[in-house]
């Protein structure tokens, strides 16, 4: 395996927390008469009434009926029927403990208005890295190596799709710069869990991919 020398510069980052509900409340009223609780949840971080979105069209219980945009509209919190939403762009990890208070900020306002569990998890980072001095086919020849392709095959890259028991893995050319290398990391998990182990293993699998690689992102 490759020692981790290449830089790989993040271009964009992006972070998804989704937590479902063990039961959807399938009430749309119920949802937004507790919007001004969960804004009271989200105060410590500057929200203000402008910062607060309603989308409308909503087609299923999965359709956000209220958003909440913070910090300058890098992170956004939104509330549907059956989950609720965490998504960052431009994330590192130095930024893990306030995303985690203000998941948790959210959750419990959910749990003591709606009487909601959380129940599953799903925690989703995507990268677009560039990589210094290499093309990403010659990045990612270890996995060819691995299913006994020969590197000299006229192929153009080797991509990445792995399945683990609590989530997946994919590498592949991002769509936005066909020399850049795109990475989704996803993890799931049913029932009451910490987030900051969550986070501890989300963690874990990028800086495992990247040594698998054998890339340094930065």
């Amino acid at each position: 395996m490759p020692s981790a020398t290449t830089k790989a510069k993040t271009k964009f980052s992006g972070f998804e927390y989704l937590g479902g509900f063990a039961e959807p409340v399938l009430e749309p009223l119920r949802i937004m008469s507790i919007a001004n609780a969960v804004y009271a949840a989200l105060k410590p971080w500057n929200i203000s009434p402008q910062n607060v979105k309603y989308p409308g069209g909503t087609m299923s219980p999965t359709s956000p009926l209220y958003t909440f945009e913070l910090a300058n509209s890098h992170y956004t919190v939104e509330v549907a029927m059956a989950h609720f939403a965490f998504k960052a762009v431009g994330v590192a990890w130095d930024q893990a403990p306030v995303i985690i208070k203000i998941i948790e900020s959210t959750a419990n306002a959910l749990s003591r208005e709606l009487k909601a569990t959380v129940a599953e998890h799903s925690l989703t980072i995507t990268m677009q890295l560039a990589i210094a001095g290499k093309s990403i086919r010659e990045l990612t020849s270890v996995f060819a190596t691995s299913l006994a392709y020969p590197a000299k095959q006229d192929l153009e890259f080797y991509g990445l799709i792995a399945y683990t028991k609590d989530g997946f893995y994919v590498v592949d050319r991002s769509g936005a710069d066909p020399k850049d290398l795109f990475v989704k990391i996803v993890r799931k998990y049913k029932g009451s869990h910490d987030l900051n182990d969550m986070a501890k293993a989300l963690n874990d699998d990028e800086q495992g991919l990247a040594k698998t690689l054998g890339i340094e992102i930065e």
